[in-house]
């Protein structure tokens, strides 16, 4: 507590003695169980119907007794600090005795806060009374208020015995109690209480290291509202700033917008004008050769009319041969011809210019046509089928449309020639365009009415060869497109093929007609001798490197992410992902099974052994994984191929050694289209044969004529060219079927 004399002031700021909801001097304070204080009064104000009241400062709500405010505790405290503030207040005038008003002031009761003179101190000490009175001489009170407050507090008496003084604290009850409560109420057999003194040093310890803990708390909680205050001070501005940003952005975009506006405006305006001043000359030159034509016509006649009319017979023989020659030429005039030129012209608004970024489009032909329907590849010799479709011809009668519509289509080759394309019409709306190709590549046709494009027009038509060799390319040796033991193929997402170079120790990609792309080769892994290769969904290139014995991970661009399966793998050869999963199957040449990895390189799973029935293997050397994940594998010394589900579980087996339809001999690559047919490299016989998902002989993909010489690596492209690296030739062949 602060001491009295001139400190007090100093030490306790008399603003703490204010209610906070009245700013005056308390009257009879209580505390609330959130330790703030208010008067009596004012929490009285306070209660609402329902019993309970909202602390103004920290708004928590606080639940009351049946008996109100009133049974909210007093607050002790600051009842004894409003004494001492008032007894500082008139220490410097206090010169009489409270009792006679006469007397000079040399004693003082702690017990009932009065002072005395002498002689009614002496009266004071004996007056009849339960309580006992502790005097001072004034001096001696004033000293210890100044050093020891504390120690000159008035004594609290018992509530309930108003004549005893607090003298215990109950542990069990939690409170204060006098020793006639502790007589009557608080038997030892069932409480535990102990002197006051005691409780209250032991409460003075342990609530110091709370406050301490409190203060710390209090600490972190004035950081963190520092902090918040420069978050929310720097928001202030940021705010402010990107206001201003916005509302800038927002000139500047209207302006822009408005900009583009006028630049489109002034561009269809620029638009609709050329058209209409093309027009015009034509219409005029038109005019101007039909008044021409009229005029001679005209004059002729009634020349003749006159000299047949007025003229003698010398005089018509005479002018015969000019009159012969002059009618005849205009006879041959064509004067029954339409407008080169038709009226029509519509604006057609954009409704959202800001999606479109245009005010609309201006429609210069009646009848509107667009491409309906075409084939996107054709084989060499074979008729392209284009149909084009009016989009508004039902409208008009078929007279006004054979006016008003020209259709033209021209083929665009790859040798860069022009061709004339046969436009029949179906007289039901549509138009069919024909033409034979007869030269492989990419073809351009372009469709126009009235020299205009039609929508979707020009369109890209590829031309392949006929079934069978498609194309070659590579030779041997180890430059750039060169192979040496060329084995697995695979296709990338680009669409290129990616072929595995035993030989070279690398591999190499191309586009399907053979141009070289890259060139995939690991400085920092020796002793790479890659025999498969598969392509995940995010692009990485999974390689089987049976020189050491693992799968090498590449990003696209042949950049080294991680190796896996050392120590685990005896001899790697064929790979696939399976799109179903994820999971990474890798072939194991020499111990006869697969192996099943996660893409992060860890182990799931091994299926097979050495032998030849169901769910055996004998030297396999492929594997591929067709669209619902069940897995192929050329079961090679078996001259077989097993398929499994994705958990390695068999399901069935197909070939056996021999060269007829369905048999194979030593069969290596195997790969399935997005059909679900089954393609298979057969090694010793030479061929690539092609089987339905359950085993049924389609047909033979290559020729004899092709020349194969054991072929090992197989894949498809998505329109089904068949890729095979031939090993005994050195080179990649591609065949149509």
């Amino acid at each position: 507590m602060a001491s009295s004399g001139s400190q007090l002031p100093e030490q306790i700021d008399e603003n703490f003695l204010l209610c906070g909801i009245c700013c005056e001097r308390y009257k009879n304070p209580k505390i609330l169980p959130c330790l703030h204080s208010f008067c009596e009064p004012c929490l009285f104000k306070l209660a609402d119907e329902m019993g309970a009241i909202t602390c103004p400062i920290c708004r928590r709500v606080h639940e009351l007794t049946d008996t109100g405010v009133a049974g909210i505790q007093v607050n002790i405290f600051l009842n004894d600090l409003i004494a001492l503030f008032e007894e500082q207040k008139n220490v410097n005038t206090l010169k009489k005795c409270d009792g006679c008003e006469q007397g000079d002031v040399t004693k003082y009761c702690t017990v009932c806060s009065f002072d005395f003179c002498i002689i009614c101190a002496t009266t004071h000490g004996k007056l009849p009374t339960t309580k006992s009175h502790r005097l001072l001489r004034f001096d001696e009170y004033m000293a210890a208020k100044s050093s020891d407050p504390a120690s000159v507090q008035p004594p609290i008496y018992c509530n309930t015995h108003q004549d005893y003084q607090v003298k215990f604290y109950c542990d069990t009850c939690n409170g204060t109690i006098c020793p006639m409560c502790a007589a009557l109420d608080h038997p030892l057999t069932k409480h535990q209480y102990r002197c006051v003194k005691d409780a209250a040093k032991e409460f003075t310890k342990n609530v110091s290291v709370v406050i301490d803990k409190v203060k710390v708390k209090e600490t972190e909680a004035n950081n963190s509202k520092l902090k918040v205050q420069q978050i929310f001070e720097s928001l202030e501005k940021s705010f402010q700033r990107q206001e201003e940003s916005l509302r800038k952005h927002i000139r500047q975009t209207v302006d822009e917008t408005t900009r583009l506006i006028q630049e489109n405006g002034n561009k269809l305006l620029t638009e609709l004008k050329g058209e209409y001043e093309k027009r015009k000359v034509n219409l005029t030159a038109q005019l101007k050769e039909l008044d021409i034509a009229e005029n001679d016509l005209t004059s002729t006649r009634e020349y003749v009319e006159k000299l047949l009319h007025y003229g003698n017979a010398s005089q018509l023989m005479t002018a015969k041969k000019e009159v012969d020659h002059q009618t005849e030429e205009l006879l041959k005039v064509q004067t029954q011809v339409e407008p080169v030129e038709g009226d029509y012209m519509e604006f057609q608004p954009c409704d959202d210019f800001c999606r479109g970024k245009s005010l609309g489009t201006i429609k210069f032909l009646l009848t509107l046509y667009k491409v309906e329907s075409i084939t996107p590849t054709v084989r060499v010799g074979e008729d392209i089928a284009c149909t084009i479709r009016s989009a508004n011809e039902s409208s008009l009668n078929k007279e006004e449309v054979s006016h008003r519509v020209k259709v033209e289509a021209e083929m665009k080759t790859p040798d860069g020639n022009t061709e004339k394309v046969e436009v029949k019409d179906n007289e039901n709306g549509t138009m069919t365009l024909k033409t034979r190709v007869e030269v492989e590549g990419e073809h351009e046709l372009s469709v126009t009415v009235c020299k205009k494009p039609v929508e979707g027009s020009p369109v890209n038509i590829k031309v392949i060869a006929k079934k069978g060799l498609m194309c070659k390319f590579g030779e041997k040796g180890s430059g750039i497109g060169q192979f040496n033991n060329i084995w697995g193929l695979t296709m990338m997402r680009n669409g290129d093929v990616l072929v595995a170079e035993y030989g070279n120790q690398r591999l190499q990609s191309f586009t399907v007609n053979g141009r070289h792309r890259k060139m995939f080769k690991f400085a920092n892994v020796s002793n790479f001798y890659p025999y498969d290769a598969a392509v995940s969904v995010n692009g990485n290139v999974f390689t089987t490197d049976s020189g050491n014995k693992q799968v090498i991970i590449c990003d696209e661009n042949g950049e080294l992410i991680r190796c896996f399966g050392k120590g685990k793998i005896q001899f790697p050869i064929g790979i696939d992902i399976n799109p179903v999963n994820g999971r990474v199957y890798v072939v194991d040449h020499t111990a006869h099974c697969i192996h099943i990895y996660d893409q992060d390189g860890n182990h799931i799973k091994s299926f097979g052994c050495n032998g030849s029935q169901g769910g055996q293997f004998s030297y396999p050397y492929f594997v591929c994984i067709d669209a619902i994940g069940n897995v192929y594998v050329s079961d090679t010394h078996n001259h077989r191929i097993q398929v499994f589900n994705g958990d390695g579980q068999f399901l069935y087996t197909f070939g056996s050694l021999e060269s007829g339809d369905g048999q194979m001999n030593w069969p290596r690559g195997v790969v399935v289209d997005k059909h679900g047919y089954v393609y298979v490299a057969d090694h010793n016989n030479n061929r690539i044969v092609k089987y339905e998902s359950n085993g049924k002989f389609v047909c033979r993909i290559d020729d004899v004529s092709d020349g194969l010489n054991y072929p090992i690596g197989v894949c498809v492209t998505d329109d089904e060219s068949v890729i095979v690296s031939d090993y005994g030739n050195s080179c990649i062949k591609v065949f149509t079927q």
